[in-house]
């Protein structure tokens, strides 16, 4: 597939960590648009972008407004047809948006890749993830995956987007008839089922290209270590996945009565 691609990173006060993550989105095997957005960090951030120079599109906002207004904002500065939400605490391989674009065609919606997860200081990779959920590199048929992507929760750390989809998909506050809602969670699913829903195609990547660190900073760690939240988190990825059934069958419905 031939298209123009945009690394946004959202960033809030963590410029000990921003580096490697910027330095990852440079050294990638295809031309990409690097772009870091910062919502008012009150750390060194400023100083670590600046350093790069016009290497970077660097946009500062004085006011947090919460994570997914973040990644919004980042993806509308961007110019890319393909979009990958680069978290400022992790990184990706230098192969990762070529692997990506080898597996999308005109009918895929997004590519995804196996992805590793190291502890916080250690080198070694303690765990992957999605390697069983197909056998090899390829494009896939949205049915072929689906049922995983209901009962998963795929992080945009590792996939690659259509930017309007995730124009689209990163709703700000909550979904229409919400019954449940934890902060920090719910787009980063959405946007994947959005996407299926849009596009009869998935692109896969077999190979750990995406790197996860787990420290006690991360909302999912967080949100692990307290059985009150892990449960208001599930209860609102659980949410999105009842959102996405009611949309296919709104989709059905406009099948049986011939609205395309």
């Amino acid at each position: 597939m031939t298209a123009t691609v945009s690394i946004v990173i959202p960033t809030f006060n963590r410029a000990d960590r921003l580096p490697r993550a910027i330095d990852s989105a440079l050294a990638q095997t295809v031309s990409c648009e690097v772009v870091v957005v910062d919502h008012g960090s009150t750390d060194a951030t400023p100083d670590v972008a600046k350093r790069y120079g016009e290497k970077i599109t660097y946009v500062r906002r004085e006011r947090d407004f919460g994570p997914h207004y973040c990644w919004l904002d980042g993806v509308m500065h961007s110019s890319g047809d393909l979009v990958h939400l680069q978290f400022d605490d992790d990184w990706i391989e230098d192969r990762f948006i070529e692997a990506c674009l080898g597996v999308m065609d005109d009918d895929t919606g997004f590519a995804f890749s196996v992805s590793r997860i190291q502890k916080d200081g250690e080198p070694e990779t303690y765990h992957t993830t999605f390697d069983d959920w197909l056998s090899g590199s390829g494009t896939y048929p949205v049915s072929k995956i689906e049922k995983k992507f209901m009962r998963a929760v795929v992080s945009p750390g590792c996939c690659t987007f259509r930017r309007q989809v995730l124009i689209d998909g990163l709703y700000q506050g909550q979904l229409p008839l919400p019954l449940s809602h934890y902060h920090g969670v719910g787009p980063d699913r959405f946007i994947p089922l959005l996407s299926m829903l849009r596009y009869p195609k998935v692109g896969f990547v077999r190979e750990p290209l995406a790197v996860f660190i787990e420290h006690p900073g991360s909302i999912t760690i967080d949100a692990g270590s307290d059985k009150n939240k892990a449960q208001e988190m599930k209860r609102a990825y659980r949410e999105v996945r009842r959102f996405y059934k009611e949309l296919k069958l709104i989709r059905l419905f406009r099948m049986i009565r011939g609205i395309r």
